[in-house]
């Protein structure tokens, strides 16, 4: 050591020690990689909008705390104890006749912060109700048609863009195939049922995600040791006793990590608040896209920064909580290691009736979606009144390629994703390697931030990214294009890097020291060892962030209209025809049908690969 040289403590000499023997000059380039497009386009840009919006002051935080058009609650200060005075804030009813055969189901008016709240914890409680119950009958009975049915029941996971909300307001509406069904041809319902607002945004929400409540329920419940619930069979408790005690108890941290993804999911949604309009309009994700898609000054506005903390603070609290849930998974596995026979039993034909019939049910709701914007896409006129459309043409998916805008908002799509999925592969895969092969101090922490993005709703980014480089060479408001390959950069990289995990998880580590051990370097190693064992693994991942590129929503919308629209994506172009009357709605149908498609093929292939490994699927 110099003379006068400050001694560093034994820990750190020790950590960069390790970080010397570790870190080759490969892993560097990679690591750096990631570190900057990280640094640079995520961390970088929250916290110039966390401190613009604090430097700007905390009334703006005020406003959304007080305000009515904000907030669910009011507080006023008074003269007398005890000095404040709450009001609640409450518009609006939640069932309203229209008529005397139409029955509307709205939502009370809660204020944006409230309603985005109260439709985040409506749709988690349903998605988990639902998706917990589905799990544990898959998990526990034995029945026919139990694979037929559970393919129906994870149709709803093909979800593109404004599809659920598209599908469901044409089958659900006053005049749509539902209620002529059930109200005018059977005569089962009293009145016509209409879901518009927040009722509306919290049915089309249950109906996408609770599949994602029943995959990580479903893997909870397959989890459970089953010698913990003879222990307590043996001391007496059975049935709903036993699950109640037992069963559920060992499950829960799995299903409150499906809870609480759907939550984030629910509150970060902007396709589904922009088609059904009206009071869904009033949610954090529409309030702040509304500014940043109308803000061409450039200037930095206080109050989309203030919504764009607060919703990025519910979202880290969410995130953390599922890290937190998924880390006690391990509980389950206390009585012994490997795995085991699950407690399934038969069930008997007439109690297998009922069952299956429900199970159906809950199928063909959360299906709906899907079919009608695959009817919608297949025909060129479906009247109000009609169960069905009256003839069927090809011409909406002919006009993808014969309309000029739709088919350069296509290739523009196509360009991005792909350029998108090249950088996220080459940083993704060094990373992942990194993660799981590399005892360097922070690892865990690369794992975190590497998958945060799963966590920020992509409004967020997007607007951290708008603040960050307007007025600088990568500004959107001179071509957007760039941004937008970063945003789908940052938001798509966890899907290949869970993949790829996955992969070197189920990859003994013997192998590369077997090549190491006569004469390999690193470099080599990895590239004639490492990447042909896991490329099975590295494709699905790449498959599954160019697809989630392609269908990608906030950025696409916020970017997506500057400079005319020349440089849009194809979901920004969906939604601009969508405005077009006649055309628009069976041509937007057209090209959600298209990324319908392409999820369907990432998710076949990403699962085949991964097996049981839904993680990279559904981000938890």
């Amino acid at each position: 050591m110099k003379h006068g040289a400050i001694p560093w403590p034994a820990s750190l000499r020790l950590a960069w020690r390790r970080l010397r023997w570790e870190m080759d000059a490969l892993s560097t380039i990679q690591l750096s990689a990631f570190l900057l497009i990280v640094l640079a386009f995520l961390i970088e840009p929250l916290l110039l909008t966390v401190y613009n919006t604090f430097a700007t002051g905390l009334e703006w935080f005020a406003i959304l705390l007080n305000s009515p058009f904000y907030s669910p609650i009011s507080v006023t200060y008074i003269d007398t104890f005890p000095y404040i005075a709450v009001s609640l804030n409450a518009a609006g009813q939640i069932v309203e006749w229209a008529g005397a055969d139409t029955l509307y189901i709205r939502g009370v008016d809660l204020g944006v912060v409230g309603n985005t709240l109260a439709v985040g914890f409506s749709t988690a409680a349903i998605a988990t109700a639902l998706g917990t119950g589905i799990a544990y009958v898959y998990a526990r009975y034995i029945f026919p048609l139990k694979e037929a049915i559970r393919v129906l029941l994870l149709i709803p996971l093909l979800s593109t863009p404004f599809v659920g909300a598209i599908g469901l307001r044409r089958m659900l509406s006053a005049d749509g195939p539902i209620n002529v069904l059930f109200y005018e041809v059977l005569g089962l319902a009293p009145a016509r049922i209409v879901f518009d607002g927040l009722a509306a945004m919290v049915l089309v929400q249950s109906l996408i995600f609770y599949p994602i409540v029943f995959l990580n329920a479903y893997a909870a419940f397959m989890s459970v040791d089953p010698t913990l619930e003879e222990q307590a069979e043996n001391m007496g408790a059975s049935g709903f006793k036993l699950f109640r005690t037992v069963t559920l108890p060992l499950a829960l941290p799995g299903i409150e990590a499906g809870a609480i993804l759907v939550f984030i999911l629910s509150i970060e949604d902007l396709g589904t608040p922009i088609v059904i309009g009206g009071l869904a309009h009033k949610t954090l994700t529409y309030q702040i896209f509304d500014i940043l898609r109308n803000q061409l000054g450039g200037g930095f506005n206080p109050l989309a920064g203030a919504m764009t903390v607060t919703l990025m603070v519910l979202s880290l609290a969410a995130f953390i909580a599922i890290r937190r849930y998924v880390s006690l998974r391990q509980y389950a596995y206390i009585s012994k290691g490997g795995r085991w026979r699950p407690r399934a039993r038969s069930l008997r034909p007439l109690a297998s009736i009922p069952l299956i019939a429900a199970l159906i049910m809950v199928a063909l709701a959360g299906s709906m979606p899907q079919v009608s914007v695959t009817l919608l896409a297949l025909t060129d006129e479906w009247k109000p009144g009609d169960l069905l459309p009256h003839r069927f043409t090809l011409k909406n998916y002919l006009s993808l390629l014969e309309d000029p805008g739709i088919s350069r908002s296509i290739a523009n799509s196509l360009i991005y994703s792909a350029a998108a999925t090249a950088v996220i592969v080459l940083v993704g895969t060094g990373l992942a390697y990194i993660v799981t092969r590399k005892s360097i101090p922070g690892r865990g922490l690369l794992d975190f931030v590497a998958t945060l993005p799963i966590a920020l709703p992509g409004v967020v980014i997007a607007g951290g990214l708008f603040y960050a480089f307007v007025g600088t060479p990568l500004s959107p408001l001179l071509n957007p294009a760039p941004l937008l390959v970063v945003a789908y950069i940052i938001r798509k990289m966890p899907f290949t890097v869970r993949s790829v995990v996955a992969g070197l998880q189920q990859t003994h580590i013997a192998l590369e020291e077997a090549a190491r051990s006569v004469g390999a370097g690193r470099a080599r190693t990895m590239a004639t060892i490492v990447i042909p064992l896991i490329l099975a693994n590295i494709l699905a991942g790449a498959l599954l962030s160019f697809v989630y590129s392609m269908s990608e929503v906030s950025s696409s919308l916020v970017f997506g209209g500057f400079k005319g629209g020349t440089y849009a994506p194809m979901t920004w172009k969906m939604l601009d025809i969508l405005s077009q009357l006649g055309f628009g709605l069976h041509a937007a149908a057209a090209m959600g049908t298209v990324l319908m498609g392409l999820q369907l093929l990432a998710i076949v292939v990403s699962t085949g690969v991964m097996k049981a490994r839904v993680e990279a699927v559904t981000g938890v």
